[in-house]
């Protein structure tokens, strides 16, 4: 190679190493410029405290699952006296917070399944990471359970109530309680939409808030209690039937006592309870409008007499959107629900003519009737319910039933009703049967007797009427019906 050559390459190279260590000293000066940015130092402590803190809050990637789900039972135990059963592994999940997941959880009570939850979360300290024998759960999250539980199976919500004060929360969000009997048989399904449990340490009380849904009417129950004062204090409340009520329930004492207030499609209502061994007698101070009974728990049976001076027809009769609502809730067709309650009025207002109504509701195994409830109008008749039996089916609710109608002083009645003296008949005493829909609010009459006689010109008149489509009374087109009663009967 000639020297001309080789002083050339050498020159290229010279120039190569120069030129990089000329990029080299620029680099390592912009460097420098950028560390004493104050911007630029307070961007890259950030980066590396977010690195640092992201590693941090993965170190429960690698605990040994088993000690952890065996730490997280006891302490569950320990602090709610809950016992739980881990049928998957648990998995640590970083979003939204940090916690634990496990999934198909078992609910143990006396060695048997209780409940099972899809999934359940279990919130943590984030402070001791470091240490895996000193992780301490916080928040617990059970979401889509299903509790298989008996009457004696609600103390697992109850004990909720007598937990020593802390600043952690239970909550249940979207399950189901079905209540069963002795024979494992589903009494009621109680759907849970949201509910929690919390300390309050502003009124220094344990809370326990139920969102449930029960044959389909949604509700919300709040129980407060009060260890220093030794009272409970609860609140329902739902909206679709129009029910509100207040209980407060001292046990301070040997005899547990409480005061109830209720409102009832706007109306309210208060008494006082004492419980007893197996029973619940109840009864209002007030001098007009009071009521009393008793409720026996085993079996249930509901005997009450409520008894009022006087009472809006609105109340009784023309609320039927209410009362379809309450009976196509099944709620009265339960077959452990049985009860004999007396309605006594002495005046209903907006219907003056009415008087003395003596309403029985009885509740047998599920099939309810109004049998033996009587009226008067005015002094003149006597309206009894002799027979009768509420009917649900195909979404259609019937009552049928026998009247008799009691002549005091047919006389007085005729004039009222402005029936014409040819129309008119010595009358003691009209039996005849009917079916009433409530929901088309249409009548239909048969067997009708006159005296405990038939009559075929009144049997044909009840049957034309039965055919025509205007069976709604209003009070002129029943002044009208009673006129062309007479009228067929005299003819």
């Amino acid at each position: 190679m000639s020297k001309q050559k080789h002083q050339k390459q050498l020159l290229i190279i010279n120039e190569s190493l120069e030129s990089y260590f000329n990029k080299l000293k620029s680099f390592i000066k912009d460097i420098k410029k950028f560390k004493f940015s104050p911007y630029n130092r307070v961007f890259f402590a950030s980066g590396i405290l977010a690195i640092l803190t992201l590693i941090y809050l993965l170190i429960p990637t690698f605990y040994n699952k088993d000690i952890i789900q065996s730490q997280i039972k006891d302490q569950i135990i320990n602090k709610y006296d809950i016992n739980i059963k881990f049928n998957d592994k648990i998995k640590y999940r970083l979003l939204p917070k940090p916690h634990f997941l496990a999934e198909n959880l078992s609910l143990i009570k006396e060695k048997e399944k209780i409940a099972i939850a899809e999934n359940f979360k279990i919130y943590f300290e984030i402070n001791k990471f470091f240490n895996i024998n000193k992780i301490e759960i916080k928040d617990l999250v059970f979401q889509k359970i299903d509790f298989n539980i008996e009457v004696s199976d609600l103390t697992f919500f109850l004990k909720f109530l007598d937990i020593e004060p802390n600043e952690n929360k239970i909550s249940i969000a979207d399950g189901n309680i079905f209540f069963k009997n002795n024979y494992n048989d589903v009494l009621f399904i109680n759907k849970i939409r949201n509910s929690s449990f919390y300390y309050d340490s502003k009124n220094l009380v344990n809370v326990l808030i139920f969102k449930n849904e029960v044959f389909n009417i949604p509700f919300k129950l709040e129980i407060r209690k009060d260890k220093f004062n030794k009272i409970v204090i609860t609140k329902f409340n739902s909206k679709k039937i129009r029910l509100n009520i207040d209980n407060n329930f001292y046990f301070n004492n040997e005899i547990k006592k409480g005061f109830t207030e209720i409102s009832f499609i706007n109306k309210t209502t208060s008494f006082n309870y004492q419980f007893k061994k197996n029973s619940l007698n109840f009864n209002s101070e007030a001098l007009k409008n009071n009521y009393e009974g008793v409720i026996e728990f085993k079996p249930f049976y509901v005997t009450a007499k409520f008894n009022y001076d006087s009472l809006s027809s609105k109340n009784l009769f023309k609320d039927n959107f209410f009362l379809i609502d309450l009976i196509n809730s099944g709620i009265l067709n339960n077959r452990n629900i049985n009860s004999n309650i007396d309605f006594n009025v002495k005046n209903i207002t907006n219907l003056d003519d009415l008087n003395n109504l003596s309403l029985k509701i009885i509740i047998d195994e599920g099939n309810i009737g109004f049998s033996n409830s009587r009226v008067m109008w005015k002094d003149n008749l006597q309206i009894i319910l002799k027979e009768s039996l509420l009917i649900n089916e195909k979404n259609q609710i019937n009552l049928t039933g026998n009247f008799i109608l009691n002549f005091k002083q047919i006389d007085n009645f005729y004039k009222s009703f402005q029936v014409p003296k040819m129309n008119r008949r010595k009358i003691d005493q009209i039996t005849i049967d009917f079916l009433y829909n409530l929901n088309t609010q249409k009548i239909t009459f048969d067997n009708i007797k006159v005296d405990n006689q038939q009559n075929s010109k009144l049997e044909k008149y009840i049957s034309d009427f039965n055919l025509s489509n205007d069976r709604i009374f209003n009070k002129i087109k029943f002044k009208n019906f009673v006129n062309n009663f007479f009228a067929s009967y005299a003819g």
